[in-house]
């Protein structure tokens, strides 16, 4: 080996060396905590409107079998998204750990992927159901718009008859409507 000024590939080499040490990658099979941030925030995003948050209650007062009352009181305690409360709720019933209790392990500043390791949950399974959680409430929300869509073109479409003159009947009512003798 020489002994001299170091060349481009061996400062590259001490560099990079640095920079991983200094910012640690995670290890291949880290827990997949992210999908969990995936899905408070879908439920999060799904729940900002008046409309949406009703239907995001209803849909996680059927899944966890909590009533919704249950859950908007949670929520308003514990300041946590509709996310994250449904995400305590799926650990609860795994684990049988009282949901306010993995709430306070979350408010401590422990992540729901480090809380679900330390109560022993895969969290692949739950992961899963979160996943089809999103995506039934997605397919309710899309029935839900076009359902409003249409009643609000039915809505349009009757204030436009009104406005041609023919009542609340709709056909043509207060005008005869009746064919000519």
């Amino acid at each position: 080996m020489k002994e001299g000024p170091l060349d481009r590939r061996d400062a590259l080499s001490l560099l990079w060396g640095g920079l991983l040490g200094a910012f640690p990658l995670p290890a291949w099979g880290a827990e997949p905590a992210a999908p969990l941030d995936d899905h408070a925030k879908a439920i999060n995003r799904a729940a900002a409107t008046p409309e949406g948050r009703e239907r995001v209650v209803e849909h996680l007062s059927k899944e966890l079998n909590v009533p919704p009352a249950t859950l908007r009181a949670q929520r308003e305690q514990s300041k946590l998204g509709w996310g994250e409360l449904s995400i305590a709720h799926r650990l609860s019933q795994k684990t049988g750990v009282p949901v306010d209790q993995l709430i306070a392990e979350h408010k401590s500043g422990k992540g729901w992927g480090a809380i679900a390791k330390e109560h022993n949950v895969k969290l692949g399974p739950v992961v899963s159901e979160l996943k089809k959680s999103d995506q039934a409430l997605e397919a309710k929300a899309k029935k839900g718009e076009k359902g409003n869509k249409g009643a609000k073109a039915e809505k349009a479409d009757m204030g436009s008859s009104m406005e041609r003159g023919a009542g609340s009947a709709g056909r043509g009512g207060g005008h005869g409507g009746g064919k000519g003798k």
